[in-house]
């Protein structure tokens, strides 16, 4: 059984899927285009515009709580701490930044995501520094997703960790990325695949990885023209 590596861990928001075959239904997907992040670019200061008036109030954030927010996540930023992004190196720092900002908010759902050693290999190739041949690696590949793979450190089956499901992500040069949700193709890649969702709206089971990696990878799949990978998704519950 190929191995697991660590990507980083998120804060999300779950919202209702506002489009497609599954519109109305909660899909515990790591995604910023489906859910809303406690934890994103815009928690920079010079990136601040990102935040849009719905995600603001979505979360319940105040001005001044947001610049409090730009001053941690900019000395962190600064020291090296954090990667450009929305995900966080490691749990210290993801439980750290909810306390302070979010604290009893059982609605922001803390979500460890990992990517099967291939599609780790395949991302930190895809966006290595000097790779420019293709215009998504306009950063080089200097962001958080990319770094915390680039730690190579393993997935640990440990009891505050629970298993949420399968996702594919196609990611962008500044880290963010995308699910299959955005472009309503759940339907094909259950016929295609022989893929079960489950109650999180994530798959319960990959079968035919390498297969799913060159379909996703292809004109043919009608997804945006980005690296597409396979990853799993974690709940950590405390």
């Amino acid at each position: 059984m190929e191995k697991y590596i660590n990507a980083g861990y998120f804060l999300i928001k779950s919202k209702l899927l506002r489009f497609g075959t599954l519109e109305g239904t909660v899909v515990k997907t790591c995604s910023g285009c489906i859910n809303t992040s406690a934890f994103d670019i815009w928690c920079l200061s010079w990136v601040k515009d990102a935040l849009n008036e719905e995600s603001k109030l979505e979360l319940g954030l105040s001005d001044s709580q947001i610049n409090d927010i730009h001053k941690w996540t900019d000395i962190r930023f600064d020291r090296g701490e954090l990667g450009f992004g929305n995900v966080f190196p490691d749990l210290e720092t993801a439980r750290t930044f909810k306390e302070l900002f979010f604290a009893g908010r059982n609605d922001i759902e803390m979500l460890g995501l990992y990517l099967p050693q291939t599609d780790a290999d395949r991302l930190t190739e895809d966006f290595k520094e000097g790779n420019n041949s293709l215009p998504f690696n306009q950063n080089n590949g200097k962001f958080g997703l990319r770094l915390n793979l680039l730690k190579q450190i393993e997935e640990k089956e440990t009891e505050d960790a629970a298993f949420l499901g399968y996702d594919f992500i196609g990611v962008e040069g500044d880290g963010s990325f995308h699910s299959f949700y955005c472009h309503n193709i759940t339907e094909i890649l259950i016929d295609m695949f022989a893929l079960t969702l489950n109650e999180n709206g994530l798959f319960e089971e990959i079968t035919q990885p390498d297969q799913i990696r060159e379909y996703l990878n292809s004109p043919n799949a009608g997804v945006e023209p980005v690296p597409w990978y396979i990853a799993k998704v974690k709940r950590i519950t405390t």
